[in-house]
């Protein structure tokens, strides 16, 4: 994620950086806060005890758990032609048709909540936000995005596994009844490629499908 800033820097230094797509994945998995979000959010110690590093995003957001899932970044010089909502809308749209290639299961832009039921902001995967990828009403990928000056970061995750719903024992929360509660919300508003396809997809089959449909071509050296 330091580098994803880092070529924002370099995009809005030089007007001749070209956009850029990233993908990858963590080892050790991950809690990543938005950047407005505290890590006073977690239980440190749990996340020490389980190994799980913290870093802060440099976009906004909710927490999320890096673990089964693929972590892309767009870096885009913006322009009248080429607003956030529209590079949101679009990226979007490129990761659908990707993931719907992989499992054949129609997926859909996430309409705005109405504002009495908007949850409060700290869990990423516990709701949708507006334009988010759904499959049968559950979120399956999840982004934010950070402007500075005409330059636009995008980061995303794309959820492989089920993983994510650990996040729930790494808040810090009350008591076991909120977790109980915050389990059940991600199990229930979330789904995953393993669900949709009904068998395993590695990082590297959904990240091929994923810069196949950015690009128009494979990765280079993959074919």
């Amino acid at each position: 994620m330091a580098r994803d800033w880092q070529r924002t820097l370099e995009c809005l230094r030089s007007p001749d950086t070209p956009p850029l797509l990233r993908l990858y994945g963590w080892k050790p998995w991950a809690v990543s806060l938005g950047m407005y979000q505290s890590a006073a959010l977690l239980n440190q110690e749990r996340c020490r005890e389980r190994g799980i590093a913290i870093v802060q995003r440099p976009t906004g957001g909710r927490a999320l758990l890096h673990a089964e899932e693929l972590t892309y970044a767009v870096v885009v010089r913006l322009s009248s032609e080429r607003t956030p909502r529209q590079i949101y809308r679009l990226v979007h749209e490129r990761i659908a048709q990707a993931l719907e290639g992989l499992c054949g299961v129609r997926l859909e832009l996430a309409p705005a909540p109405p504002l009495m039921e908007r949850p409060p902001a700290a869990v990423c995967f516990s709701s949708s936000a507006r334009m988010e990828l759904l499959a049968s009403g559950r979120k399956l990928v999840g982004s934010a995005q950070r402007i500075l000056g005409n330059v636009l970061l995008q980061h995303g995750s794309i959820l492989l596994g089920d993983a994510h719903v650990l996040l729930a024992e790494l808040v810090d929360l009350p008591d076991e009844a909120a977790r109980e509660h915050l389990r059940r919300q991600l199990r229930e508003r979330s789904t995953s490629l393993a669900q949709l396809c009904a068998r395993p997809i590695s990082w590297w089959e959904c990240a091929l499908a994923v810069w196949e449909s950015f690009c128009g071509v494979p990765i280079p050296g993959t074919h």
